[in-house]
This record gives C-alpha cells, sequence and structure tokens, in this order.
C-alpha cells in the first residue's frame, strides 16, 4: 500500500510467475553421469560401513554366545565327573567292591564309551574333500576339451 491508501501494483500488470526451473533437465549428460557415480559411490560407501557396523554386531553376539555354550561345556564335564565319583562312592558305601575296585569299573565305562564315540566319529570323517565339486571341474574340463577338439 502507499501513502494514500493505493495499492502500489494497481494498474500494473504482473508478469506470469515462472515455472521452477529443473535442475536435472537442464544438466548436462556428463555431469548427469559424475553425480550419478558420485552418488552411487557414496552409496557403495555406506553399504560397506552398515555392513562392518551389522558384522560387529553379530561378532559381538556370536562371542557372547561361543562363551555362554564354554562355561556350560565346562560344568556340564565337571557334572559328569561328580556323577561318575558319586557312583564310585556308591559302590564302595553298598560294598558292592572295594573303592579302588569301583574307581577302575568307572573309569573302563567311561573309557570304553568314550573310544566307541571317537570310533564313530573317525568313521565320519571326509576322505575326499570336495569330492563333488572336483568331480565337477573335471566334467567341465573334459567337456570344454571336447568342445575344443
Amino acid at each position: 500500500m502507499g501513502e494514500h491508501g493505493q495499492s502500489i501494483e494497481a494498474g500494473a500488470t504482473r508478469a506470469p510467475a515462472a515455472a521452477p526451473v529443473d535442475p536435472m533437465r537442464t544438466a548436462s549428460t556428463k555431469d548427469l553421469v559424475t553425480q550419478l557415480a558420485q552418488k552411487a559411490s557414496l552409496l557403495a560407501k555406506k553399504e560397506v560401513e552398515l555392513a562392518k557396523a551389522e558384522l560387529k554386531a553379530d561378532l559381538r553376539s556370536e562371542i557372547k554366545m561361543a562363551s555362554g555354550l564354554g562355561v556350560a561345556g565346562v560344568c556340564a564335564l565337571v557334572t559328569l565327573q561328580l556323577l561318575l565319583t558319586a557312583i564310585v562312592f556308591a559302590l564302595f558305601e553298598a560294598e558292592v567292591m572295594p573303592g579302588w575296585a569301583a574307581s577302575l569299573v568307572v573309569a573302563a565305562v567311561v573309557l570304553a564309551i568314550g573310544t566307541a564315540a571317537g570310533l564313530w566319529g573317525w568313521a565320519k570323517r571326509v576322505t575326499k574333500p570336495l569330492d563333488t565339486t572336483r568331480r565337477s571341474i573335471e566334467e567341465n574340463v573334459r567337456f570344454a576339451k571336447e568342445r575344443i577338439a
């Protein structure tokens, strides 16, 4: 408003508002490719950072799990030892056999179980590592030689 309450724009014609210019439409192909490469590089860096952070968190969690399982394993071994000692005392107290004989019998049973488990485990070992992969590679090489010849 002017001094006399008149509109300054009264009587003046307004220019039509210009449509906003999209910078992507005015950029050259070289600029667009450069921007795309920069953004792709930034995205790749961010993905690597995310993977590193996630891997660290997963590793911490796995370490906690392994330590918990380690403590549980030690407790299981100690418990088994105490149960075996209790069996020896029970055989001795019941006057089934002298203490030394009860100890030998329990030790022989544990040794037999351990030997059987060891032999079973040894039979399950891998005798031909990567057998399927090796056969597949040999077949691929044979196929390639036949095609080349």
